[in-house]
């Protein structure tokens, strides 16, 4: 009696150890192989159609600060634009330590973009011109004095979309997309 115990205790666990393998492959289904430029591409699409944009500084407590925003398209290389008052928190935390996020998150989709980089402090009046919003004259009433760009250059991509199929590989890693730390300034 006892062996036929052992016995059905052990197939149990090998159903058990069975079924958790199936489930885990129906959860993170095999990452589809797709080319760079075409993950690019998903991500451009997120991006513009996003209605949540974040970006995440960290404080001089080595904390996380998280505050939405409204940067500027990316560009072509993905370099990032933003505007903000030169006194604000989040200018002081980037002068303290640079690595940022700027999340982009499409809920019709259900869908985001999550870049990682380093920012900078810019003040030069060419390019504040030229990322300027014209209904920001109440925010900064004095574009020189009152407003400073942030700019991003991304180190690393992340996306994630039910909508086209860009999920998690077993290890729950989102597609990806790697700048290089030799891009950055």
């Amino acid at each position: 009696m006892t062996t036929i115990k052992s016995l059905l205790y052990f197939l149990t666990i090998v159903l058990i150890t069975i079924s958790s393998l199936i489930a885990q492959t129906e959860q993170f289904p095999p990452q589809r192989e797709i080319s760079r430029d075409s993950l690019l591409i998903y991500a451009r699409i997120i991006v513009d159609s996003a209605d949540s944009r974040v970006l995440v500084t960290v404080d001089q407590e080595g904390k996380p600060q998280a505050r939405t925003m409204s940067p500027f398209p990316p560009e072509e290389n993905w370099v990032i634009w933003l505007g903000t008052f030169p006194t604000s928190r989040k200018v002081k935390q980037i002068q303290n330590n640079p690595n940022v996020v700027v999340f982009y998150y499409d809920t019709k989709s259900y869908s985001y973009v999550s870049i990682s980089g380093k920012a900078r402090l810019v003040n030069d009046p060419d390019l504040k011109a030229k990322y300027w919003k014209s209904g920001w004259k109440r925010f900064y009433p004095d574009r020189d004095k009152d407003y400073v760009l942030i700019e991003v250059t991304p180190v690393k991509l992340e996306i994630c979309s039910f909508e086209y199929e860009l999920l998690w590989n077993p290890e729950g890693l989102p597609a990806s997309v790697d700048f290089g730390e030799n891009q950055v300034k």
